[in-house]
C-alpha cells in the first residue's frame, strides 16, 4: 500500500475500457474519476474508500485500463505488509452489519445467550494461540466503555445489564489472568497484535469477588425467569463461568507461590464444571461482532487466517486444558529425575496452550519452591545414587557449577515451548547434555584413579563409570522423547517414518543393554530393584519397537509411506536422497553404526545384525509379518516378568512407564491385527506384492528418480533399457495401489499410546 499521493497519482492515471462491454446509452465510454481522497499531512488512508471512491462512476461491465499505476507502485503496496490488507475489501454485508450495532439495544434473553455463547468460542479459540483481533476484540461489548452503565442493577435495559454485562466482565477478568501469564515469559503463541500506547485492560478495574459477586446475582435474576426460553441455558454458561473464573485465580503464579494447595483447589473447581454446549445457540444479533475489526488497531505483522471453534470443539478445548493444568499439577508430586523428565515430555507431547506453558516456566523459574521438596542438586545426586555406587568424589566433580541442574532446566524450559521452537532448540540441549556426558566420564576416571592407584581408571572392565552411566541413561531417555514427541507432533514427514522407528528400535536397544550393565555392576538388591524395573519396561519398549518398525516397513512396501510422485521436483529430490538404494539396503546393517555413534560407554555386541540385512531384505510380506508377530510375544513375555517386580513400593516414572509400556502394546496389537487382515484376505499374497524387499526398493527408486527427472526436464532422455524399466517400476506401483489404496488407513490411535500411527483396514 503505498501513501496517498502515490495512490492518487496512479488512480487518476488510470482510465476506463469500454470497448468490450455494454454501456447505457447515457453513460460515456469513458467516465470522469471524481477526486481521489488526500490527507493534508500525507498520512495513510484506508484504501477501501479510496478505491470505492474511484469507482462510483464506472459503469457497469466497463474496465480499468492501467496506463501510470505500474507493477512498481503494486509492489510497494504488498511490501508495506500493512496487516489490514489481509482482511478483505468492506463490502456492502460488513456495512450493514457495522450499521446495525447499538449498545443501547434492547436483549431477549435468547439473544444474550447468543453472544454469550460467541464470546465463549471466542475466548476459548484465542486460547488456542489465536489474535486478540480475531476473538475477543471482535466482540463490540467487550471493547466498549462500560463507565457509566447501571451494571448488575435493574435498569431499563436489565438483560445486558444484569445478565450480560457480568458474562462479559467476567470473560475479561478469566483473561486477565491468562494474559498477565503470557507476558511473564512472552509465551504468546501466535499472538501477535501490538496495541501500541493501548495496552489491553480486561477490564481492570473489576476484580475477580466483584466479577463473581455479578455473576451471582445474574443467576438470581435468571432464577427468577427460568420458564423463560433461554433463561436456563444462560443459567448453566454463568455457573461454568464462575467455576472457570475461580479456577483461573487459583492456578496464577501467584496463588501457587503463596499457597501451595491452590492448584489442587482449583483443579477441583474445573473438575466440578460442567460444560455442555446447548442445541439451541439462542438468536443472532446483528452488528454486536465485527470479524473485520483489525482495520481500527495497528498490529505488528500479518494475522493468519483463524476460524472460530464451534461449540463442540470449545467443550473439547476446555477439557483438554483442564488435563493438560492436571499434569502441570501433579510435577509437585514427581519422586525422581527421570518421573520429572517423563512429565515434561508428556506434557510437552499434548501440545499445551501458552497459558499451560507460560504456568510450566513459572514453575521452572520456582522449581524448588513449586516442583521439588529439595534442591534440584540434592534431587540429581539421589537419583545417581539410586542406580549406582557413585563415590563421593565422582559426584562432587559431576555437580560442579551446577552443568547437570542448568542442562536439565534447559531441557525443560525447551519443551515448554511451542512445538515449533522445541524443535530448534532440543537438538542443542541433547549437545550439551554430550558434553556433560564427557565431563561426567572424566569425574569417573579421576574418582576411580584416586581410589584404585594399580588400576587402569580408563578400562571400561574395571572401571564402573557409574556417573557417566547415570548421565547416558538420561540422555537416552531424552533422546527417546525426542524422537517419539516427535510423531506425535508431526515433525516428520510420512515418508521418514520407517527410518525413525528404526532409529527408535536402535535407541531401545542401546539402552536395554546399557540398563543391563548397570545392572551387571549394581550394589546390593535393595537398590537395584528400581533399576530392574526399569531395565525390564525398556526391553519390552524395545521388542514393540522392533515390531511396529516391521510393520512400518512392509507398509513402506505397500506404499503408503511415500513422498507424492506429483510432487514438486525438489520434494522428489529429497526423498531420494533419503531412500537410494544403497541406503535402503543398508538399512539394517546400520543399527551398527548408529548404536556406535550414541556414544555408549557400554560394550555392545552386534553380532548378527549385518547378517539381518541381506535375510530381512529378501524377506516376503507374509514373512515380515511373523517376524513382528516373534517380537510381540517377546514383549509380552517381558511384561508378564515384570509382574515380578510391582511389589516394590511405589515409584513414579515406573508407573508411567509401565503405563506407555500397556499402551505401546495395544498400538501394536492393533497394527498386527490389521495386517493379518490384510493376510486373510489374500492381498499379501498378491503377484504383485510376492517380491522381496531388495526389488521392491529398486522399483521405488527407478520410479522415484524417473519422476524427479520428469519434473526437471519436460523431456529427458532415457535409453531403451532405461525406459522399460520405468515402465516396469510404474505399473508396479499401480497394481500395488490399485492393491491397497483404499484398505489401508493410518491414524493415531485416540486415548492410547499418542506417539505411534495405527494402521487400520475400513470396515474390518
Amino acid at each position: 500500500m503505498a501513501d496517498s499521493e502515490q495512490l492518487s497519482s496512479g488512480l487518476s492515471g488510470l482510465s476506463l475500457d469500454a470497448s468490450t462491454a455494454e454501456v447505457p446509452e447515457t453513460g460515456s465510454a469513458e467516465s470522469q474519476l471524481t477526486e481521489p481522497i488526500i490527507t493534508p499531512d500525507g498520512e495513510w488512508i484506508d484504501i477501501t474508500t479510496l478505491v470505492d471512491r474511484a469507482a462510483s462512476e464506472l459503469a457497469s461491465g466497463a474496465l480499468i485500463k492501467q496506463t501510470h499505476f505500474t507493477l512498481f507502485d503494486a509492489m510497494m503496496s504488498v511490501e508495506v505488509m500493512d496487516p489490514r490488507l489481509d482482511m478483505g475489501i468492506l463490502t456492502a454485508d460488513d456495512a450493514l452489519e457495522a450499521s446495525q450495532w447499538d449498545i443501547d439495544r434492547q436483549l431477549t434473553l435468547r439473544e444474550a445467550l447468543w453472544v454469550a455463547l460467541r464470546l465463549l468460542r471466542c475466548e476459548i479459540t484465542w486460547h488456542g494461540s489465536a489474535s486478540l483481533l480475531q476473538t475477543l476484540y471482535t466482540c463490540n461489548y467487550f471493547t466498549a466503555s462500560v463507565d457509566g452503565l447501571p451494571i448488575g442493577h435493574e435498569s431499563a435495559n436489565e438483560v445486558r445489564d444484569v445478565v450480560l454485562f457480568p458474562i462479559v466482565i467476567a470473560t475479561g477478568v478469566a483473561c486477565r489472568y491468562v494474559w498477565n501469564e503470557f507476558n511473564r515469559y512472552n509465551l504468546f503463541g501466535e499472538e501477535d497484535v501490538q496495541m501500541g500506547t493501548i495496552e489491553p485492560q480486561f477490564f481492570a478495574d473489576f476484580s475477580e469477588r466483584r466479577a463473581d459477586i455479578l455473576l451471582y446475582a445474574a443467576h438470581v435474576y435468571l432464577g427468577r425467569r427460568l420458564g423463560e426460553p433461554g433463561a436456563r441455558e444462560l443459567s448453566d454458561v454463568i455457573d461454568s463461568r464462575r467455576r472457570w473464573l475461580r479456577a483461573l485465580g487459583l492456578l496464577s503464579a501467584e496463588r501457587m507461590l503463596e499457597d501451595a494447595d491452590a492448584a489442587a483447589n482449583g483443579l477441583a473447581e474445573l473438575r466440578r464444571m460442567h460444560v455442555a454446549w446447548p442445541d439451541d445457540e439462542g438468536t443472532h444479533v446483528r452488528g454486536v461482532f465485527d470479524t473485520k475489526c483489525m482495520r481500527r488497531y495497528a498490529a505488528a505483522a500479518p494475522i493468519k487466517p483463524r476460524e472460530l471453534m464451534e461449540g463442540p470443539a470449545c467443550v473439547q478445548e476446555l477439557e483438554r486444558m483442564a488435563k493438560d493444568l492436571e499434569l502441570v499439577e501433579s510435577l509437585g508430586r514427581v519422586e525422581s529425575v527421570e518421573h520429572l523428565v517423563y512429565m515434561f515430555q508428556k506434557i510437552h507431547i499434548r501440545a499445551p496452550s501458552p497459558f499451560v506453558r507460560s504456568l510450566l516456566m513459572t514453575m521452572l523459574a520456582n522449581i524448588e519452591q513449586v516442583v521439588l521438596g529439595e534442591s534440584p542438586e540434592a534431587l540429581v545426586r539421589r537419583a545417581v545414587l539410586e542406580v549406582s555406587a557413585a563415590p563421593p568424589r565422582a559426584l562432587a566433580g559431576l555437580f560442579a557449577n551446577g552443568d547437570v541442574i542448568r542442562v536439565f532446566l534447559d531441557w525443560f524450559r525447551t519443551l515448554a515451548q511451542n512445538p515449533p521452537r522445541a524443535r530448534r532448540v532440543a537438538l542443542k540441549c541433547l549437545s550439551t547434555w554430550d558434553a556433560l556426558q564427557g565431563e561426567a566420564e572424566q569425574a569417573d576416571i579421576d574418582a576411580f584413579g584416586a581410589e584404585h592407584p594399580g588400576c587402569d581408571a580408563a578400562d571400561p572392565a574395571q572401571n564402573p563409570f557409574w556417573v557417566s552411566s547415570w548421565a547416558y541413561h538420561m540422555k537416552l531417555m531424552l533422546l527417546e522423547g525426542a524422537l517419539l514427541g516427535g510423531v506425535r507432533l508431526h515433525v516428520y514427514a510420512a515418508y521418514e517414518l520407517p527410518v525413525i522407528f528404526g532409529y527408535a528400535t536402535q535407541v531401545f536397544e542401546a539402552h536395554a543393554a546399557h540398563l543391563d550393565r548397570m545392572h551387571m555392576g549394581a550394589p546390593g538388591a535393595a537398590r537395584t530393584q528400581r533399576l530392574q524395573r526399569v531395565g525390564v519396561l525398556v526391553r519390552a519398549q524395545r521388542e514393540m519397537a522392533v515390531a511396529t518398525w516391521l510393520i512400518s516397513h512392509m507398509f513402506e512396501r505397500l506404499l503408503v509411506f511415500r513422498a507424492p510422485w506429483h510432487s514438486k521436483h525438489s520434494d522428489a529430490a529429497t526423498v531420494l536422497r533419503l531412500e537410494s538404494t544403497s541406503a535402503q539396503r543398508a538399512r539394517y546393517a546400520l543399527r551398527f553404526r548408529h548404536v556406535s555413534m550414541l556414544g555408549s560407554p557400554t560394550h555392545l555386541s552386534f553380532d548378527g545384525w549385518c547378517a539381518s540385512a541381506e535375510h530381512l531384505d529378501e524377506c516376503l510380506l507374509h514373512e515380515l509379518l511373523v517376524h513382528a508377530q516373534n517380537a510381540l510375544n517377546a514383549a509380552r513375555t517381558i511384561l508378564g516378568d515384570a509382574k515380578n517386580h510391582q511389589d516394590t513400593g511405589n515409584d513414579g516414572v515406573v508407573d508411567a512407564w509401565a503405563d506407555a509400556c500397556r499402551m505401546l502394546y495395544a498400538v501394536v496389537v492393533a497394527n498386527l491385527v490389521a495386517m493379518a487382515r490384510l493376510q486373510q484376505s489374500g492381498i499379501l499374497r498378491a503377484k504383485e506384492l510376492m517380491v522381496s524387499g531388495a526389488a521392491a526398493l529398486e522399483y521405488r527408486q527407478c520410479f522415484l528418480q524417473a519422476d524427479a527427472d520428469d519434473a526437471a526436464n519436460d523431456r529427458p532422455v532415457r535409453s531403451k533399457k532405461q525406459r522399460k524399466d520405468i515402465e516396469r517400476a510404474r505399473k508396479w506401483r499401480d497394481a500395488v495401489e490399485a492393491l491397497v489404496s483404499d484398505k489401508l488407513n493410518v491414524t493415531c490411535i485416540q486415548g492410547a499410546h499418542p506417539d505411534w500411527p495405527v494402521f487400520s483396514v475400513p470396515g474390518a
